[in-house]
């Protein structure tokens, strides 16, 4: 009980200051707000979890860079309550990303994970300088895609496949097409 009171106060000083704050439920990355991403999440062994959020990102204020983001969050159920549970390795191993015209018909279409490069994703932001589609010792991540350099009037991120390795060390893999619980991939996120 006072860990969320402390965890209550700490969000409001937060919002006080002017930060943009996320809920913690587990489709929560922590990374950006509910409403502007399609969540799913996949039941692995002994009460662990893995939430996957696809968005997209948009340069501001002019709208000439676009990229797919995928947001992953490891948590264990604990008396049916999330807490984050940090995981050796976070990856996203195959990502779409479609810049769209006005009639969403795609103009330009990036495929990003470690599938295809290691090279194809930032960490946790669309400028970081950490280039790589997985990260060890984390339970939440946000990656960038390749960016669409141009003007588009829409935009979908399809995410395909993932995996992790939970803090015992036991590899996972959601794959479309592959029976998981309670979610499925690919999930989309259209904007």
């Amino acid at each position: 009980m006072l860990r969320r009171v402390l965890l209550c106060l700490c969000l409001l000083t937060m919002s006080a200051a002017g930060l943009t704050v996320t809920d913690a439920t587990p489709a929560s990355a922590g990374l950006s707000p509910v409403e502007t991403r399609t969540c799913a999440n996949f039941d692995s062994s002994n009460n662990r979890r893995l939430s996957i959020c696809a968005r997209a990102w948009v340069a501001d204020p002019a709208p000439t860079q676009w990229r797919g983001v995928v947001e992953m969050h490891t948590y264990i159920l604990v008396n049916g309550h999330p807490m984050d549970r940090t995981a050796q390795s976070i990856t996203v191993n195959q990502a779409t990303f479609w810049a769209k015209n006005a009639d969403g018909y795609p103009i330009a279409t990036i495929d990003f994970g470690n599938d295809f490069s290691s090279r194809t994703c930032r960490v946790n932001g669309a400028s970081s300088s950490q280039i790589a589609c997985s990260v060890p010792n984390t339970s939440r991540v946000a990656f960038y895609g390749t960016a669409f350099n141009g003007v588009a009037q829409g935009s979908e991120t399809g995410v395909y496949k993932v995996s992790w390795r939970d803090d015992v060390g036991q590899p996972h893999i959601v794959l479309s097409g592959s029976p998981s619980f309670p979610d499925h991939l690919p999930i989309y996120f259209k904007w």
